[in-house]
């Protein structure tokens, strides 16, 4: 939570106020819609925003090699 300057506090009615690294306060999330068959309800969002999900939709593309972290650290110094 603390990375990069992010505090968590307790306020005095219990609610959590989270603040970024500049001193700006999170606004809080309204409480989430209860649902009665919550995969229903996620194939529906997901098909309303032309997604087609299936078996493979979040497999990894890693086959399981170690990492070349020469490679990948020059690979992002090269990106900015």
């Amino acid at each position: 939570m603390h990375e990069g300057g992010w505090t968590l506090q307790l306020d005095a009615h219990g609610v959590l106020a989270f603040t970024a690294p500049d001193g700006r306060a999170l606004p809080p999330e309204p409480p989430r819609e209860i649902v009665e068959d919550a995969v229903a309800f996620l194939r529906e969002r997901a098909a309303d925003q032309g997604l087609e999900l299936g078996a493979e939709t979040n497999l990894p593309e890693w086959d399981g090699n170690v990492i070349n972290y020469d490679w990948a650290v020059g690979a992002m110094i090269g990106m900015g």
